[in-house]
């Protein structure tokens, strides 16, 4: 991806914005000329918490990619660059397959194109779940993850450098499927114990495959680690807390939103994102709270007012959401009538028609 021969971009970050894994670009120096630390240094979590007491404001940091991805663009440029990566990373997981090799430059100009897209177009989630079926949900749920992850990132406040990065690791954290036999990802029933320690090994094939790739090491910790949770419940290393890269986390959220949906979605319920906010409610005590509740606050304040289809047929429009469970919120029908959906727990909203 990067040609060391050619200038890297260099960015100014917060020190709260530092992520282990970056490289400082410029020496970190104190008041007196001392460097407390050189230029080319990669930063660990240790060197993050001793850069934060030694006071410093903002420093220099090479970027993570190296492509600008502020552009202007409608909603309709999104889709259409969704669509591209779709087609895209199906042809790499081709590639993949039959190489055990990751055609970098792929995923990179995807990277960049949807988090493009998404700065410039806003929530865009609802989107994803009205769009045409994929025929292999992998390559789907890969791009919706980096999608996802990018509109998460951005919510956190990451400059649009980091964003880039982070759409980057949605988009790698399951290339180690690629690795793993059809009859394991596509079986529709439930995995055996046997099969799931199976599929759990899509781990450690992606870290493989992604470790010498020429990325950031942020990039390859989000791929490792996605599957990671807060209170040591997850896999493979059982890592927890601090010990779990911050890009890992936002992909955590954007996988277990993205999974409701697409993979592990209850069949009656379609594409519907007020039931993928549910999975994030149950799963948040072993995700990042933070990022799961900033997740599901900014998207229960783009869901209210859509135009939706209940399970029993019916249209009508969201009129006061259900903050613990949304796809039983209040709806009003076309007749005027109002319907608390929590009352009836045979009825749910069943997808968003607009």
């Amino acid at each position: 991806m990067n040609n060391r021969n050619t200038p890297r971009r260099i960015i100014q970050l917060k020190v709260d914005q530092l992520v282990p894994g970056m490289e400082l670009a410029q020496d970190l120096v104190a008041g007196d000329g001392t460097v407390l630390a050189g230029a080319g240094t990669v930063v660990s979590r240790h060197t993050i918490d001793k850069i934060k007491n030694w006071e410093v404001a903002s420093l220099s940091i090479f970027s993570e990619v190296d492509f600008n991805p502020i552009v202007s663009r409608q909603l309709e440029r999104f889709v259409n660059s969704y669509n591209k990566s779709i087609g895209a990373v199906e042809s790499a997981f081709a590639k993949m397959r039959a190489s055990q090799e990751v055609p970098l430059d792929t995923f990179v100009a995807a990277a960049g194109e949807l988090t493009a897209e998404v700065q410039a177009a806003g929530n865009v989630v609802d989107r994803l779940y009205d769009l045409p079926p994929c025929d292999d949900a992998t390559f789907r749920h890969s791009v919706n993850v980096g999608v996802i992850a990018a509109l998460i990132a951005t919510w956190l406040g990451y400059p649009p450098e980091l964003v880039s990065a982070v759409s980057l690791t949605g988009l790698l954290h399951d290339v180690g499927k690629s690795q793993l036999p059809p009859a394991i990802l596509h079986r529709p029933s439930r995995l055996s114990p046997e099969e799931y320690a199976r599929y759990q090994q899509h781990i450690g094939y992606g870290h493989e495959l992604v470790k010498n790739l020429n990325i950031a090491a942020s990039v390859k910790a989000g791929v490792s680690q996605h599957h990671e949770r807060n209170d040591r419940s997850g896999y493979p290393l059982r890592l927890g807390g601090e010990k779990i890269h911050p890009y890992a986390k936002i992909v955590a959220v954007a996988d277990l939103f993205d999974e409701a949906l697409t993979v592990d979605r209850d069949p009656s319920l379609a594409y519907s994102p007020y039931f993928g906010l549910e999975k994030i409610d149950d799963e948040k005590h072993r995700a990042d709270p933070q990022i799961c509740l900033l997740f599901t606050n900014r998207m229960l304040n783009y869901l209210s007012g859509n135009i939706v289809a209940l399970t029993d047929g019916r249209e009508g429009r969201v009129v006061c959401l259900n903050p613990v469970q949304p796809s039983r919120s209040m709806v009003q029908l076309a007749s005027g009538a109002i319907l608390d959906l929590a009352d009836d727990p045979q009825l749910r909203i069943h997808h968003v028609i607009r």
